[in-house]
Parts: structure tokens; C-alpha cells; sequence
């Protein structure tokens, strides 16, 4: 037994990107839509206009509204629950990756302060750091300085990434896995005790196959004036590190407020843990994440315009070693078109992994 969906209102959101294909093939991508979900043109339509007929993008966004009973509202009450299922062979259709146990060959991750708290053209940047992750199309995201609102767009926008929030009011940290690709298995909210910025560690269990990978994310404590209370976060964060099981990869990063002095009078970094930016060649035009030298989105007084590498990311291998650092970069570096920002006033960092696919096999034998 088949159920049509009655949809009466259609929505067109950020009409002013782009222009619409043409008839045919809006036809054909409706068409399209409705055989592989298993509903009508209209509800079909409904997906597509609203995502600027990007067929992969619309249909994620059906399956992931049906995980979440969110199609129940274009029901008549009298019908019964659509339940739609996702199988392996559709999921790789649409470009999703596969459900398996045997992980990919490499994987990247993406870490970024969005800066939620600015309010000059928050929207238009928040859509270009949704644009950048569809594009690039990462694994694995930290992103710091996120706020409720932004959260709610993000999730919507990106359906193919499940997103876990640090906290639901103020601003925090958000992680996202892509579906298929990074399989969530637990995650917990450390809270920083002393915190006067209700700062914490947003840590996750997750696996690419049997690569068992533990996430760390946090935004430590701001400003020159709260350097001891952020060399204690980072103590706290490191100390978590070293005490995690040795057949996990663990990834901590994010917006850290770091200066290079304060960290090596706290000691440096402990033995085992690896800065990624200088495991990949400390490449000097990747070095400043917070660079108002080249980033103009915040205006700094005088001549002296600071550069700082805030944002940075550390790596405590497995035993045996599962994953090789291959690359690190910077991502919204351009400014968004018809506007003069930049979509953050910090660059993201884009790191690239290669799986040691024959040490995952002897650590299993």
C-alpha cells in the first residue's frame, strides 16, 4: 500500500542564489525525487525548491526529516505514518557511502570558531560555512562559537551530518559526523569547573569501521586576563588524552586562545601528543588562524594588526599507529560574493588523514 502526502504551501528560501533549471528538468528531478522516496511531485517539489534543486541535498533531507518523525506534519491525521528505510544500495546511489565494516582509505576533519556572536551579516555567513562543509564535504567537524540559532540552520541545511551541541543557550562548541562515513557510538560534556565563560570539552566515541577514533572539542577561556584559566582547561584536556585507551585515536582541537609563550611556560605539549599544523610541515601560510593582517571582518585600532594561531589541533596516535597525517590548510579564506566578510573572522583548518588499513588488521588479530 502506497500513501501520497498533501502538501499545499511551498516554500522558497534564498531565492536570490542562483537561477532555476529549466522546466524539463525541473520535471525530471521531481520525477527523480519521487521514485527514489517513494512519494508524490508535490512532496517532491516541496524538498526541491527549497534546496535549489540539488537532488542528493533534497533527498538526504526527506530520510533525515523521516528519522525524525518530521514528515508526520504533512500527513492528513487520518493517515498512517510513512516510514521510509534507507538500504545500502540507495545510500550509495546518492552518494552517502555505504554502511560497512571496513573503513574508507582516508577521512578529513574541519575545525572553526564561526563566530555566532557577530551579528553583521551572521546569516549570509553562517549559509557560506554551510556551503564550504557541503562542498568539501569533510568527515569530521569542530566548530566553536555556535549558537542556538545557527545550530538549528546548520542542522538543517547539512542533514547528511548528524550534530551534537555542547550546550542549548549562550554560545558553545558543536561536533558533526557524516552519516555513512563516521559512526557515533557515545559522547559526554566535560564542564570546566572554574569557567567564568561556561567554557567545556565536548568529547565523542565514534568509528570509521574498526578505526576507533575519540573527539575532543572546546573553545577555551578568552583574553589575555584569563591566561591561567586557560592553560588549566588545556591541562584538563591533555591529562584526558593521555588517559584514553591506547587502540583509540584521539583528535582534540578547536578555538584554543592559544600563544605559543603561554604554552611553553605551562610546560609545552605532554610526550605522545602531536600538533598537527607542525606534524605536517608547520607550512608558515597556515600558521595564523586569527590573522586581522589578512581577515578585516573585526576592526583592530593602530598600525599593529595581531596575528595568532588560536585554533589548533593535537593527535594522540593508537598503538599500533592507525592513521598518517597527510595535509593541513586553512578554509574560508575568500570573502563571501557581494558582501565584505569573510565568513568568520577566523580561518577553519582542514586537516587530511590517510588509514593505515594493515595496523588496524594486526591490532585485530
Amino acid at each position: 500500500m502506497s500513501y501520497k502526502l498533501k502538501v499545499y504551501i511551498f516554500i522558497m528560501s534564498d531565492s536570490d542564489d542562483g537561477d532555476i533549471p529549466d522546466r524539463d528538468t525541473c520535471q525530471k528531478l521531481t520525477e527523480q525525487f519521487a521514485e527514489i522516496t517513494g512519494t508524490d511531485e508535490a512532496c517532491a517539489q516541496f524538498y526541491l525548491q527549497d534546496r535549489k534543486w540539488d537532488l542528493e541535498r533534497s533527498v538526504n533531507a526527506f530520510f533525515e526529516s523521516t528519522s525524525r518523525g518530521g514528515i508526520n506534519a504533512l500527513h492528513d491525521g487520518d493517515e498512517p505514518e510513512l516510514v521510509i528505510k534507507v538500504d545500502k544500495a540507495m545510500a550509495k546511489a546518492l552518494g552517502m557511502g555505504q554502511p560497512t565494516s571496513e573503513p574508507p582509505s582516508k577521512f578529513s576533519l574541519i575545525s572553526w570558531n564561526i563566530d555566532g556572536l557577530d551579528e553583521i551579516n551572521l546569516k549570509r555567513r553562517t549559509k557560506a560555512v554551510c556551503q564550504i562543509i557541503f562542498q568539501e564535504k569533510p568527515d569530521i567537524v569542530f566548530l566553536q562559537e555556535v549558537i542556538p540559532e545557527t545550530f538549528s540552520y546548520i542542522s538543517d541545511k547539512l542533514p547528511e551530518y548528524m550534530c551534537i551541541a555542547g550546550n542549548v543557550e549562550g554560545y558553545f562548541s558543536a561536533l558533526m559526523l557524516r552519516r555513512y562515513t563516521v559512526y557515533y557510538d557515545s559522547h559526554k560534556i566535560i564542564q570546566f569547573p572554574s569557567s567564568l565563560m561556561q567554557r567545556n570539552l565536548l568529547c565523542a566515541e565514534v568509528h570509521i569501521g574498526p578505526l576507533k577514533l575519540q573527539l575532543m572539542t572546546s573553545h577555551l577561556e578568552s583574553g589575555m586576563e584569563h591566561t591561567k584559566e586557560r592553560l588549566n582547561q588545556l591541562q584538563t584536556a591533555f591529562k584526558m588524552i593521555q588517559k584514553m585507551p591506547e587502540n583509540q585515536t584521539v583528535i582534540f582541537g578547536g578555538d584554543l586562545n592559544l600563544r605559543d609563550k603561554e604554552l611553553s611556560v605551562s610546560g609545552g605539549v605532554p610526550p605522545g601528543i602531536e600538533d598537527l599544523w607542525i606534524a605536517c610541515g608547520s607550512r608558515k601560510e597556515c600558521q595564523y588562524t586569527w590573522d586581522n593582517v589578512r581577515n578585516t571582518n573585526k576592526s583592530v585600532p593602530g598600525k599593529f594588526k595581531p596575528r595568532c594561531r588560536f585554533d589548533r589541533i593535537y593527535i594522540r596516535h593508537a598503538h599500533p599507529r592507525a592513521v598518517v597525517p597527510m595535509h593541513f590548510g586553512l578554509i574560508g579564506i575568500q570573502k563571501i560574493i557581494n558582501t565584505q566578510s569573510f565568513p568568520s573572522d577566523h580561518w577553519g583548518i582542514q586537516v587530511f588523514f590517510n588509514i593505515e588499513k594493515s595496523n588496524l588488521r594486526d591490532a585485530a588479530a
